[in-house]
C-alpha cells in the first residue's frame, strides 16, 4: 500500500497484494503438507514406542525375573529405557522439552545473534533448508518485480522487500544490498556479493539489466524458484511416506525382538 500511495497507483498495487498474499499462503500451504504426513507417522510411532515402553515391556520384565534366565545386552537396555520412562524419568524428559522450548522463544524473541544463528542454520537444513530458501527467493523477486514493474525506485523496493520475510540473516544481506546501491553499484554485483543468495539469482538480474527489463526478469527469477519449491515439496512428498513407514517398522521392529531375545535364547539352550 506504502509503495502504491507512492507510486500514484494504489489500485493496481491493492491488485498485486492479493496475488502476492495468494502466492504466499500457496506456499505456506504447501509447506504444512509436506510436513503433516512426517508428523503424523513420527507422533504414531513415539506413542506406539511410549506405550509399549510403559504397558507392555514390565510385562516382559516381570516374567524374565520369574524365569531367572540371562538377559543380553538389548534387552536390558529396552527394560532400563523403560524404567526410566515409567518413573520419574519420563516426567523430567518431558520437563527438559518444555524448558527447552521456551528458552528458544525467549531467545528468539530477545536475542538478535541467537535468532541470526538459528536463521543461517535454517538455510542449511537438510532437506528442508533448500525449500526454505527457494520460498524466500520466490517471495522477494515477486515483490521486487511488482514494485520495479510500478516505477517505485529501487531503495524503497529493497525496504519493502525486506519486510517479505523474517529471516535476519537474509534481512541483513538486503540492507547491505540497500547501502550498496546509494554507492551506485549495479544491483546485480551487490547481490553476487552476498552469499545468502545463489550466483543464479544475481546473474538473473544483471541479464534484466543489460536488456532493460529488470521488472520482467524478477518474474522468471520468482517464478524459477517457486517451480524449484514446487518440484522439491513434490519430490520430498513422494519421498518420506516410505522413508517413515520404514522408519516405524524398524523402531517397533527393535523394541519386538529386543524383547523376545531371551525368549530365543533360552529355546536355543533348551533345543
Amino acid at each position: 500500500i506504502k509503495a502504491g500511495e507512492s507510486s500514484g497507483k494504489l489500485d493496481l498495487f491493492l491488485q498485486k497484494l492479493v496475488e502476492i498474499l495468494e502466492r504466499r499462503e500457496d506456499i505456506k500451504r504447501k509447506i504444512k503438507s509436506a510436513m503433516f504426513y512426517p508428523v503424523i507417522l513420527v507422533s504414531v510411532a513415539v506413542t506406539i514406542s511410549g506405550f509399549m515402553l510403559i504397558k507392555v515391556v514390565p510385562i516382559f520384565e516381570k516374567m524374565y525375573g520369574d524365569m531367572g534366565v540371562p538377559l543380553p545386552g538389548p534387552t536390558k537396555a529396552v527394560l532400563a529405557a523403560s524404567r526410566f520412562v515409567s518413573g520419574w524419568g519420563g516426567f523430567y524428559l518431558v520437563l527438559g522439552f518444555a524448558l527447552l522450548y521456551i528458552t528458544y522463544k525467549y531467545l528468539m524473541k530477545s536475542s538478535l545473534g541467537f535468532r541470526r544463528g538459528v536463521h543461517k542454520l535454517s538455510l542449511k537444513y537438510p532437506i528442508f533448508g533448500p525449500l526454505i530458501a527457494q520460498s524466500i527467493y520466490a517471495r522477494i523477486a515477486l515483490v521486487m518485480s511488482n514494485l520495479i514493474a510500478a516505477g517505485v525506485s529501487v531503495i524503497e523496493t529493497l525496504d519493502i522487500a525486506i519486510t517479505s520475510t523474517d529471516n535476519v540473516v537474509v534481512n541483513e544481506s538486503l540492507e547491505k544490498v540497500k547501502r550498496g546501491v546509494f554507492s551506485g553499484t549495479d544491483l546485480s554485483n551487490l547481490f553476487l556479493k552476498e552469499p545468502v543468495f545463489p550466483p543464479t539469482f544475481g546473474q538473473l538480474i544483471g541479464v534484466g539489466e543489460k536488456t532493460g527489463n529488470l521488472e520482467e526478469m524478477f518474474i522468471s527469477i520468482a517464478d524459477y524458484y517457486q517451480d524449484e519449491f514446487d518440484a522439491a515439496v513434490g519430490k520430498l512428498a513422494t519421498a518420506i511416506e516410505p522413508l517413515m513407514i520404514v522408519f516405524i517398522g524398524a523402531l517397533i521392529g527393535i523394541l519386538l525382538v529386543a524383547m523376545y531375545m531371551p525368549i530365543f535364547s533360552a529355546g536355543s539352550v533348551i533345543g
